[in-house]
């Protein structure tokens, strides 16, 4: 699709409307004579090119019988504005007898010239001193039109006044446009405070040291005490703490003395690395040899590639240490956390997030969503600084949910309404299960709900606002902390455009750039840049990496200084709110987390039985989109669910594949690239698994097998099918017993679901034709291993 301003579909008749734009004397005098036709096709090609368009096909009405097109594939970019004309050339095409002149002017690219043609979006005359531009208004607004026909003005002019000059260094901005970039969407930054994340923690213990800053269970801590026990674990780590800004790595399932350490860890000036102790042994050895840690900490739980070399969090809270804190070395720009992420080079990147990313931005935030003392934070992910800092420095309780159960949407959902939480935070995909719940729909407190990770659907939204909660939708990256938000008013519409609204910048920088860095006018698509006070401070040991995505600042030098580079793709809204289209990459986000398909394809190709591999990223209506991958066997082919297995031992779970192909070549473009677009296809047979199919029998196992290939989105399933074997994940598993529940007429527990396995266990789950409900089938060691890890999140039972 062209990316023109606020470009509309087809409405109905075609409207014909003038647009003009005045021209400089030199300017009109250029565009005519005998070879103005192509002088102003020429002219809008090099307009469309800079609207993300490419280089275009574009008409020519002298004979009605030629197409100007790109002479070759040189870089236009480096042409003088004054050979553009020469740069193409006219091709004798007959039109179709039934096709309309240039109609696909905007759709067409020169390696495939259209075959019909259909209406044109414009065409393009000079009326004495003026660029007039005729359009179609059920294709391209009014307002719009009349920016384009401005914009081929300003080129008109500088072709004419610097024909020396390359296309690449034109600014296509009106002034009244780059006051509006700058300025009126680019706020400036508002102060804030100097200090680090444990400060803000001190100041408000000072304030109420009686309120509960924790509650775990039936557990409560109040600010005072864990300031007084996070300063007796800063006053024990002190001697493994060399510089501030030190790395201590950190493992343990989430509870109270894990946020002791945290805070006891800055205080001694140092930062963490969280070690989830889900993951794989190899990724944990590779985070921990990335860390170089001077220190590893773990509580009961933390993961086992530690060894012995772990200090003991509970021993060292143990300590007989001084009262008080100790001297605080840290400052705001010490690193306060490296957070580890998929990298495509096959091993993950820490990106170095300093105190101030968050200090920065938690007084301003707070501010704007009113969160005070009387709010209630659910805490549910591992590590999350958005459900951690937030109440902790402005007086509220975070409540934590119990390890193993935060993918537990009817545990989540009664959490939420029993301890009367105010404020969530959570994935589309994991609302869209909460709103199934009735104790999430009648939650007495529930008053915030942000969404972020995933892009948030207008019907979601609408549902969420419609039960009256304030939905704040979020931008956010690693390498840059909440980039832009959207807090949407009940009566709020949507945007009705193919991307998702994010919002005005929040404190931060935003531009939005072409591929060549230059910023685009309001409307089009460009590559969003940012900076400010939330900007992190790069990849741990990785300055060449840093370098290629931490640009200095180009369009506003040293305001601020430096910019992430982060590959997604927006545009402005005529209100100067952002819309979120997609990536400029192959990058991938999978129930909220960020995975680079480079590196699971590395990790296939170490396969020895996989020649080559490709993975991508496909649209999922339950989870926003899935890794689908395809490998090309090194002779005889290896059974899908071996290659699952042999992922799920090197990588998180979130980076395991739902799908996966073996093929016997991977497609490629005319460039030798593979040609990604043709795997996006997502076949909805039956994998090969290590089980052959067997029919289901009874009515109850029909059933079963029919709700379990409805929830993987396969045509059909055996009944004795591993449902992880078969792509089966976490998330997935809610929506099964979300179905079996449905079919059977009673509440199950989500450990009887995983438990169960196979449509011939969920058979007996649905009380059909199972008279006896026999101990689910135990699985073999293999399926064991990919189940394994779905299991930490499924322990513990379900009260029902």
């Amino acid at each position: 699709m062209i990316n023109l301003p606020q470009r509309i579909p087809d409405r109905g008749e075609p409207r014909p409307r003038h647009a003009t734009a005045p021209l400089t004397a030199p300017a009109a005098a250029r565009l005519k004579g005998p070879d103005a036709s192509v002088r102003l096709a020429a002219l809008s090609r090099l307009l469309l090119h800079r609207y993300g368009a490419g280089w275009t096909v574009v008409g020519v009405f002298d004979d009605g019988h030629a197409l100007v097109h790109h002479d070759s594939e040189a870089d236009q970019e480096t042409t003088p504005l004054g050979a553009l004309a020469g740069a193409v050339r006219r091709r004798s095409a007959a039109l179709p007898a039934d096709g309309e002149p240039y109609a696909a002017v905007l759709s067409a690219r020169v390696e495939e010239p259209p075959a019909v043609l259909g209406r044109p979006a414009w065409t393009l005359s000079v009326d004495g001193d003026a660029l007039d531009l005729l359009h179609d208004t059920t294709v391209l607004d009014a307002g719009s039109a009349d920016r384009v026909a401005e914009h081929l003005a300003l080129l008109a002019h500088e072709i004419a006044e610097h024909p020396d000059k390359v296309a690449g260094d034109v600014e296509l901005l009106l002034p009244e446009e780059r006051t509006l970039l700058l300025k009126a969407w680019n706020a400036p930054h508002t102060p804030h405070a100097d200090v680090t994340l444990h400060q803000l923690f001190r100041e408000q213990s000072a304030r109420t040291p009686e309120a509960v800053a924790l509650r775990h269970g039936g557990t409560d801590i109040t600010y005072g005490q864990l300031d007084t026990a996070s300063d007796r674990f800063a006053h024990a780590l002190l001697p493994h703490i060399g510089v501030p800004g030190d790395l201590v790595v950190l493992t343990g399932e989430r509870d109270i003395d894990l946020f002791t350490a945290i805070l006891g860890i800055w205080k001694a000036g140092g930062g963490f690395v969280y070690l989830d102790p889900a993951l794989p042994g190899p990724r944990a050895a590779d985070v921990l040899g990335l860390a170089d840690p001077v220190a590893v900490l773990t509580t009961s739980s933390g993961h086992t590639a530690v060894g012995d070399r772990a200090l003991k969090v509970d021993a060292l809270l143990a300590l007989d240490q001084p009262a008080g804190p100790p001297p605080d070395v840290a400052r705001p720009d010490t690193t306060a956390y490296v957070l580890f992420t998929s990298g495509s080079s096959g091993t993950p990147k820490g990106v170095v997030r300093p105190h101030r990313m968050h200090t920065s931005r938690i007084r301003l935030e707070q501010g704007i969503y009113a969160l005070g003392p009387a709010d209630r934070h659910l805490l549910k992910s591992p590590i999350s600084f958005r459900e951690f800092v937030w109440p902790l420095a402005g007086g509220g309780t975070a409540v934590l949910a119990e390890p193993g159960r935060d993918r537990d949407d009817r545990y989540l959902a009664r959490l939420i309404h029993d301890e009367r939480v105010t404020t969530v935070s959570f994935v589309p995909s994991m609302l869209r299960l909460l709103l199934t719940q009735p104790a999430f729909r009648t939650a007495p407190a529930l008053r915030h709900v942000f969404v972020g990770g995933e892009a948030l659907g207008q019907d979601l939204e609408d549902e969420l606002r419609s039960l009256g909660f304030e939905v704040h939708n979020t931008y956010t990256l690693s390498e840059a902390d909440y980039v832009c938000h959207r807090t949407a008013a009940p009566a709020s519409p949507g945007t009705g455009g193919p991307g998702t609204n994010v919002g005005v910048p929040l404190d931060m920088r935003v531009y939005l750039c072409d591929p060549a860095g230059r910023l685009v006018p309001p409307g089009i698509p460009g590559e969003i840049h940012t900076g400010g006070p939330g900007l992190s401070d790069g990849y741990l040991g990785r300055p060449d990496l840093t370098a290629e995505r931490f640009l200095p600042n180009r369009h506003d030098p040293g305001h601020p200084p430096v910019v992430f580079r982060t590959g997604d793709i927006a545009r402005y809204l005529p209100g100067g709110e952002m819309e979120y289209l997609g990536r400029a990459d192959d990058q991938a986000k999978v129930r909220g987390q960020r995975v680079e398909p480079a590196e699971v394809e590395t990790v296939l190709r170490g396969h020895p039985g996989v020649a080559n591999a490709a993975v991508v990223s496909a649209p999922d209506p339950d989870q926003g989109a899935v890794l689908v991958a395809y490998v090309v066997p090194e002779g005889e082919e290896v059974p899908v669910q071996r290659l699952r297995e042999y992922l799920a031992e090197r990588l998180p779970d979130f980076m395991v594949p739902a799908r996966l192909a073996s093929v016997p070549a991977l497609p490629l473009l005319g460039s030798g690239k593979v040609d990604r677009k043709a795997l996006r296809v997502v076949s909805r047979g039956r994998p090969e698994i290590d089980v052959p199919y067997v029919e289901p029998a009874t009515p109850g196992q029909r059933r079963a097998a029919e709700l379990v290939a409805r929830v993987l989105g396969l045509d059909k399933v055996g009944v004795d099918d591993d449902f992880f074997a078969l792509g089966g994940d976490s998330l997935r598993l809610m929506l099964l017993r979300g179905a079996l529940e449905a079919a059977a007429g009673r509440q199950l527990a989500l450990s009887e679901v995983f438990a169960a396995g196979t449509p011939r266990g969920c058979a007996r789950l649905l009380d059909i034709d199972e008279p006896t409900r026999p101990p689910a089938r135990r699985p073999s060691d293999r399926r064991r291993r990919v189940r394994s890890r779905t299991a930490t999140h499924v322990e513990g039972g379900d009260p029902r």
